[in-house]
């Protein structure tokens, strides 16, 4: 009898101490991930608009998790793209992810302290970004570079010079409320 009624009692009070959470799934039509990057001779740009990801919200912080398949960036120049799916090994790593567990919410930036996992290499990396709440949704948009060689990818070159070391990535990502 006693078990019973610490049971009747233990459980209204785990209760208020768990917190709601709300999930909001990427909306893959609307979002979309380019990188820029560049060689002496020229600049390219290669988009994918076929991301997958969730946010889970909870007070002013979170989880969010983002992938996108290597295969999904166009340049518009297919034997540009088809050298990049054998130069980022897209056979053996097939997605860059983005997991973050800690992040931060103030009243136009958040920020995400995350793991970055592509060709392989998981980097820690810390995102900030502007977001918006806009009819149901949550807009997040910003950029980040990226270091290449950090992540064991040998630089292609052309007329004996190497690509540059740096890429630029920006995204926006849509996320609407799972219901």
């Amino acid at each position: 009898m006693k078990k019973l009624f610490l049971l009747f009692i233990l459980i209204p009070i785990t209760n208020c101490f768990s917190q709601e959470q709300e999930r909001w799934m990427l909306n893959s039509e609307s979002s979309v991930i380019k990188y820029e990057a560049k060689h002496l001779l020229h600049k390219w740009e290669g988009i994918n608009e076929k991301i997958k990801g969730v946010f889970l919200s909870k007070n002013n912080g979170g989880k969010i998790a983002v992938a996108a398949n290597i295969s999904d960036f166009d340049t518009g120049i297919s034997n540009r793209d088809s050298n990049t799916l054998r130069v980022l090994n897209a056979l053996e790593y097939p997605q860059v992810k983005f997991y973050s567990d800690k992040i931060l919410i103030s009243e136009n930036v958040i920020s995400f302290e995350g793991e970055l996992d592509f060709h392989g290499v998981k980097i820690k990396k810390n995102i900030e970004a502007n977001y918006f709440i806009k009819n149901s949704s949550i807009n997040i948009e910003g950029n980040f570079p990226i270091q290449l060689t950090d992540f064991d990818i040998k630089l292609p070159s052309l007329m004996l010079v190497k690509m540059d070391d740096i890429a630029n990535i920006k995204y926006k990502l849509i996320f609407e409320m799972n219901k």
